[in-house]
């Protein structure tokens, strides 16, 4: 590579990365601001009380965003193959999956066959995720060695590996979708018995707008990685991953509120603690 094409390619990463980094450092002061907001809240419904699945994966889904996302700040700030923020990215949301599956498991009163359609569904979709992290560790950069070493991490990617992690996505917003319409069923189908008792209500609720905010991004992610230039592919995604495990963790700390207990009527899903 002659030295005015290696300048070149020096800006152009220098010149993508700007705006790339802008979104992560919002996304990363979301994650840990609001990790310290609900501490008090975490300590209060979770530290004390017996063990169950909801605490564990709970516990599972905050701290490893906690801990998984600061390599990925490394990997946009310092110099680390985009292949090992792909790993570290899909921890986080298996661990959402899985409190989403017990959640609805718990609102069908632990019906064994939505847990199965739920548990094919991810099976799919973890199958296509590492075939998709596969896919983009074989496909050539856009840049080469050379280049990041004089600018860092090169976060470019390229056309045919915006398929890939495009396909990724769509897995999980799939899943997302499954969810949201098992929801919204028991809510019509019981509406005029539960629809104004405590748990019931903060589900439905909690996982309309879950399901609202993150199938935007969800669809806007895609989006990035198929339609726009290869310096700005993906530039959503740790958005997306930091917004998914943050209402997550909204939604199981607003289930364990004190003050629905104190209501006389209550969903069958309040033994979700059980």
């Amino acid at each position: 590579m002659s030295a005015a094409a290696l300048a070149a390619e020096i800006q152009t990463i220098a010149e993508s990365s700007y705006p790339n980094r802008i979104v992560q450092t919002v996304a990363f002061a979301m994650l840990y601001y609001d990790f310290l907001l609900t501490l008090p809240l975490e300590v209060e419904r979770y530290w004390t009380g017996g063990r169950s699945w909801a605490s564990v994966f709970f516990f599972v889904n905050r701290y490893m965003a906690v801990l998984c996302h600061l390599p990925v700040v490394y990997e946009f700030f310092g110099n680390m193959p985009e292949e090992g923020f792909l790993i570290w990215g899909s921890v986080g949301v298996g661990g959402c999956s899985a409190l989403l599956m017990l959640r609805t498991y718990a609102l069908y009163n632990r019906n064994r066959r939505v847990v199965y359609v739920l548990s094919a569904i991810c099976a799919v979709g973890g199958a296509i995720s590492v075939w998709a992290i596969l896919s983009v560790r074989g496909s050539p950069s856009p840049s080469t060695p050379k280049v990041s070493t004089y600018v860092g991490c090169d976060l470019r990617i390229s056309q045919k590996q915006g398929y890939y992690l495009a396909a990724a996505w769509s897995s999980i917003l799939a899943f997302d979708t499954t969810v949201f319409a098992l929801t919204l069923w028991q809510a019509l189908h019981v509406t005029g018995r539960t629809w104004s008792h405590s748990l019931f209500r903060v589900i439905l609720r909690d996982g309309t707008v879950y399901f609202g905010v993150l199938a935007i991004c969800y669809l806007s992610n895609i989006m990035t990685y198929i339609f726009v230039q290869p310096k700005h592919k993906g530039i959503l995604t740790t958005l997306t991953n930091v917004l998914s495990t943050t209402l997550v963790t909204r939604m199981m700390l607003n289930i364990r509120n004190p003050d629905l207990l104190e209501l006389p009527h209550r969903w069958p899903s309040d033994h979700f603690d059980d």
